[in-house]
């Protein structure tokens, strides 16, 4: 069966909707019931991260190169989790995943390892943010990419949810989200969440020809002033893991212009 240009190999359910899995010959990807892609995976390298988007999030590592726990809300596919533990062997990740049919296939079709780096914890973003506060957990990087088949996870946003995340954040971590750039009236409320709770510490990144808007943000410093002097460090990290840093500075340079 074809669909979303390639051949359907998994489709069933859930109690938050369908679950499709796509093939078109190089890639695999995972579908919540529509063409968007939730996650990709190139069949010949499964580390490799093939979604733009996906390289767009990563760019929190400019501000943190070399991370030691990270947070990842929403598994999807498992591509970031993936990235992380191929690149960086010192990196313990906890990843919280609302959906254990998720986890299931991220473990089956898109090659997500079982590693002693690596927690799954399945449960509900907001509660896991507010429930880790007492255990004094220390993050370098905070990712979120949670979105359900009708857009973002409504547990995802807000200035609670936000307040807590950077009560997770080490004094020098970093917070990154994917947004949807489509519905402009909610994104610039979570925009103006984020900056009002980091204190105007935030980055935009669109990505180029998709409706992805990242925002990221940072526990202390100035990183408007930081793009300035981080070109080592993007060549870098280009070398180390054949993502294009040097053009994703260029771009964050672009779209933050009037702090730089």
């Amino acid at each position: 069966m074809q669909r979303y240009g390639g051949t359907v190999i998994y489709e069933s359910s859930d109690e938050m909707g369908p679950l499709e899995i796509i093939e078109d010959g190089f890639t695999r990807s995972l579908h919540f019931g529509s063409e968007p892609k939730q996650s990709s995976m190139d069949l010949n390298d499964p580390y490799r991260l093939t979604l733009l988007y996906s390289r767009a999030m990563v760019t929190s590592l400019l501000f943190h190169a070399t991370p030691r726990r990270a947070l990842l809300i929403g598994l999807g596919g498992g591509s970031l989790a993936k990235f992380l533990l191929h690149h960086f062997p010192a990196c313990h990740i906890d990843v919280v995943e609302y959906r254990e049919s998720v986890h299931r296939l991220a473990r089956n079709y898109f090659c997500l390892p079982d590693d002693p780096r690596l927690r799954v914890h399945i449960a509900d973003a907001g509660e896991f943010v507010r429930r880790v506060d007492t255990d004094c957990h220390d993050y370098d990087l905070i990712m979120v990419d949670a979105f359900t088949g009708g857009g973002i996870a409504h547990s995802t946003v807000g200035l609670s949810f936000f307040d807590h995340c950077r009560r997770q954040l080490c004094a020098d971590g970093v917070l990154t989200t994917n947004l949807w750039s489509s519905d402009t009236v909610r994104l610039e409320e979570i925009l103006q969440d984020i900056g009002n709770t980091f204190d105007g510490r935030m980055l935009r990144l669109p990505v180029a020809g998709k409706a992805n808007m990242i925002a990221l943000a940072t526990q202390h410093g100035t990183p408007h002033r930081q793009l300035r002097r981080l070109t080592e460090r993007a060549r870098e990290l280009q070398e180390h893991t054949s993502v294009e840093f040097t053009v994703l500075l260029n771009q964050l340079r672009k779209h933050n212009r009037r702090w730089f």
